[in-house]
């Protein structure tokens, strides 16, 4: 497939993980453990797409800003239909509306594919299975992760080429994660892992190396992604006075900011040079600022990091470091961030099928971004992901591979 002669690298998808479905790749005794938790692990009502555990503490940032009062969430027929969120009319540029089905059933997800132009997507999930980093029980929490990897085995496997996504690890057991990701790595599906980071364990701490060391033997990329609210938390949702517009507009560029700032001012990049580092959904306007101050706070704050090789800005530009752009930024700031920044780092995604997808337009909207220069377009749509995600490189078609 090509839409008007360009192949399509859709980086930052999702799936909303179903709770049944995972379920039946546990065993009975992980069931049962899981039964016992109870109102601790919640669920959402049983709906096609829709199935999904509720852990820990919720944040209800439900202030209106200016005042003390409080604000309902969207009505059920407001929400979103398959992220539960914000109402779909803030960016759906359909018709046709995203199919219902898309979590559950990946011939409806594909059929999606076709219609928006996109020939692979990199799926991620949307926050509940991370959520069990929060329970007491590791071993619980590694059985669940496990689960939804081989539904993901089943998922994506039904299109080798065109359905890709992540490990989930987690130091609080890296020795579990690491024999995971071995297991994993023997299927097509994988092109990533995705560090589930508690609060009490910070990014750069040293239990993570056994899995920045497999995943580089495994040819993984590490893979950034912040929730709204829910765990784990992204840094701040305490902190952003009970508000979801300050919440959203913050947290997940702030994770962003963070968690590159501590793996490469930490010299994970340095201690496994063929490693690479993604940050998705986080937009890209700021990013070329970031690179700079990292520059001058590496120097103002030499004590407090180890020696690097390089500026950090000199790793965002490398070959190690890739980051998915935002559609709302606009022509302008990719234009300038790719001056900035170069060809090579930035990524085309749509964060489909959740409500800030212009779907089935996406493609269509980039295409006609006149200003970014025929190399730096198709370097967007389809080189720069598939160097980042460099297994999925080596398993699409031949005449799309990536070298």
């Amino acid at each position: 497939m090509a839409r008007q002669g360009y192949r399509i690298f859709d980086a930052d998808t999702h799936i909303i993980e179903p709770a049944e479905p995972i379920e039946e790749h546990l065993a009975a005794a992980d069931r049962a453990k899981l039964a016992a938790l109870g109102p601790v692990i919640g669920r959402a009502p049983a709906k096609a797409g829709m199935t999904r555990y509720r852990i820990g503490k919720v944040p209800k940032l439900n202030r209106r800003l200016g005042s003390r009062e409080r604000v309902d969430p969207p009505s059920a027929v407001a929400k979103g239909k398959l992220d539960g969120g914000t109402p779909w009319d803030v960016r759906w540029q359909g018709p046709p509306f995203p199919d219902d089905r898309v979590s559950v059933d990946p011939h409806a997800r594909v059929k999606d594919l076709d219609i928006e132009g996109v020939d692979v997507n990199m799926i991620l999930p949307s926050g509940s299975l991370p959520g069990f980093c929060a329970i007491d029980d590791v071993a619980l929490e590694q059985a669940m992760y496990q689960a939804y990897h081989r539904f993901l085995s089943g998922y994506c496997g039904a299109y080798p080429g065109r359905l890709f996504s992540l490990v989930l690890v987690s130091a609080r057991d890296a020795t579990a994660s690491v024999a995971e990701m071995r297991r994993c790595g023997k299927d097509g599906w994988p092109v990533g892992i995705f560090p589930i980071c508690p609060p009490a364990l910070s990014l750069d701490d040293p239990a993570w190396e056994p899995i920045w060391a497999e995943a580089q033997e495994q040819d993984l990329t590490v893979v950034i992604h912040s929730f709204t609210m829910t765990v784990p938390y992204p840094p701040g949702v305490w902190d952003t006075w009970d508000n979801v517009f300050i919440q959203r507009a913050a947290g997940h560029v702030w994770n962003a900011q963070r968690n590159i700032a501590a793996i490469i001012g930490g010299g994970v990049l340095d201690r496994h040079p063929q490693l690479r580092l993604t940050a998705l959904e986080c937009g890209h306007g700021w990013l070329p600022f970031w690179a700079s101050r990292l520059d001058e706070l590496a120097e103002m704050a030499r004590r407090a990091l180890p020696p690097l090789k390089q500026k950090p800005s000199e790793y965002i530009r490398g070959p190690q470091y890739f980051q998915s752009i935002q559609l709302h930024e606009g022509e302008l700031s990719l234009k300038q961030a790719i001056e900035a920044l170069g060809e090579d780092t930035l990524m085309f995604a749509t964060d489909y099928p959740h409500s800030e997808s212009w779907f089935p337009k996406s493609v269509d909207n980039v295409l006609g971004w006149t200003s970014i220069g025929e190399s730096a377009r198709r370097k967007l749509l389809w080189e720069n992901a598939g160097r980042c995600y460099r297994r999925a490189g080596a398993r699409v078609p031949a005449e799309a591979r990536v070298t």
